[in-house]
């Protein structure tokens, strides 16, 4: 277990190397390490629910070493935009960024996004730094170089990649999510778990039984078991476009009911880390009919979404052929040839080990069969209907 005050551990994705430092209680040696960087100005990029909840344990203190900028949208999916990204750029240039400015992203995955894609087109390219106030920024996006903001048609549609200086991790600012936002970050655990790392499986049980999932040291195990997962399938693949993608399993039907559900309920529409889970039951569902899940496989999909609280059916007023037209436009189109009636998905064979080749873990999928399973799991709740 890690030390509680003050832990460094190196993300190593291909060549590319920076450090994750982490602890509890720890925002004044966060916030010197930041000031070591001698920046001439900090751009803050974060949302309005960060600012209030957040604000005045990092902003007053950064401030004492250079000039603050704040810039901060309504919390949301929509918050990556093309329209924000423009004002935000001319909002940092106006307001006098320059080549040493330092772009700080303080939130979650939404305004982290937001804020790679600002510091990779400021300037050409400005240094980072992450500052994740949530589980799912903490154990996932942050462990990443990809940068992206949405199109009208997709998630992720726009972006880059760019290098972070580092990411600083205060576990006493996830301590004050509520039981909801905590719980979107395990299903990006929960993710790895299935798809890379199945032997953690009786850890995560144990961990959910606990129930206390904002104890500390719950909250570093969890950060501890995502850097293992994610190191180990991106250490030869810095932009996730090879082995790196089994970290998209869940994610191509996951993304596409998150977006749609968020067109429809604004914020209160499913999380990103809720959908993904969604979005494993029915990658689960498909890997039993075309790859070589056994329904016990299935089952547990199901055990943890339920344990995570995540939803086990379609969201009440989301259409099945809205999602499967998201799916269409799904962002790893391109990776592996495919058919206009099929999508390019992670599938596993077995917990742990996905179809396809090590190096592309990719296979197609009809878009008949997506469209079925999508449809099947507006019905089923508790109960397998899955004919092998």
């Amino acid at each position: 277990m890690a030390d509680m005050n003050w832990n460094m551990r190196t993300v190593a994705l291909g060549e590319t190397r920076y450090p994750y430092f982490y602890g509890y209680d720890c925002m004044d040696r966060i916030v010197t390490s930041i000031a070591a960087y001698d920046a001439d100005r900090f751009i803050v990029v974060t949302d309005d629910n960060v600012l209030a909840r957040h604000g005045e344990s990092l902003l007053p203190a950064l401030g004492a070493h250079a000039p603050v900028q704040v810039l901060s949208l309504p919390a949301g999916e929509n918050i990556k935009s093309p329209a924000n990204l423009a004002s935000h750029l001319e909002e940092a240039i106006a307001s006098g960024a320059t080549r040493r400015s330092v772009v700080v992203a303080f939130g979650g995955g939404v305004p982290g996004n937001l804020a790679g894609v600002v510091a990779a087109l400021l300037f050409r390219g400005v240094r980072l730094v992450h500052i994740p106030t949530t589980t799912v920024a903490a154990m996932d996006s942050v462990i990443s170089l990809k940068q992206a903001i949405n199109s009208c048609s997709g998630k992720n549609h726009i972006g880059t990649y760019h290098t972070p200086e580092a990411v600083y991790l205060d576990v006493a600012l996830l301590r004050t999510l509520g039981d909801r936002e905590l719980r979107s970050g395990l299903c990006e655990a929960t993710k790895n778990c299935l798809a890379i790392r199945p032997d953690v499986v009786p850890d995560l049980r144990r961990v959910l039984a606990r129930g206390d999932l904002a104890a500390p040291d719950t909250l570093l195990w969890l950060l501890e078991e995502s850097l293992e997962a994610k190191i180990s399938v991106t250490a030869q693949d810095r932009y996730e476009q090879r082995t790196g993608l089994v970290l998209e399993y869940g994610h191509t039907l996951g993304h596409a009911v998150e977006l749609c559900d968020q067109r429809l309920r604004g914020s209160a529409g499913l999380s990103h880390g809720e959908a993904v889970m969604f979005g494993m039951l029915a990658a689960a569902r498909i890997s039993a009919q075309v790859g070589g899940l056994t329904l016990d496989d299935v089952a547990l999909h199901d055990e943890l979404a339920h344990a995570l609280g995540a939803p086990l059916v379609v969201p009440a007023g989301l259409e099945t052929a809205e999602v499967v037209g998201v799916v269409r436009r799904d962002n790893k189109r391109g990776y592996l040839p495919v058919t206009g009636e099929e999508a390019a998905m992670v599938v596993l064979d077995e917990l742990g080990t996905p179809m396809g080749s090590r190096e592309l873990p990719l296979v197609p999928v009809p878009m008949d069969l997506i469209r079925e399973t999508v449809a099947g799991l507006r019905t089923e709740r508790h109960g397998l209907t899955l004919q092998r």
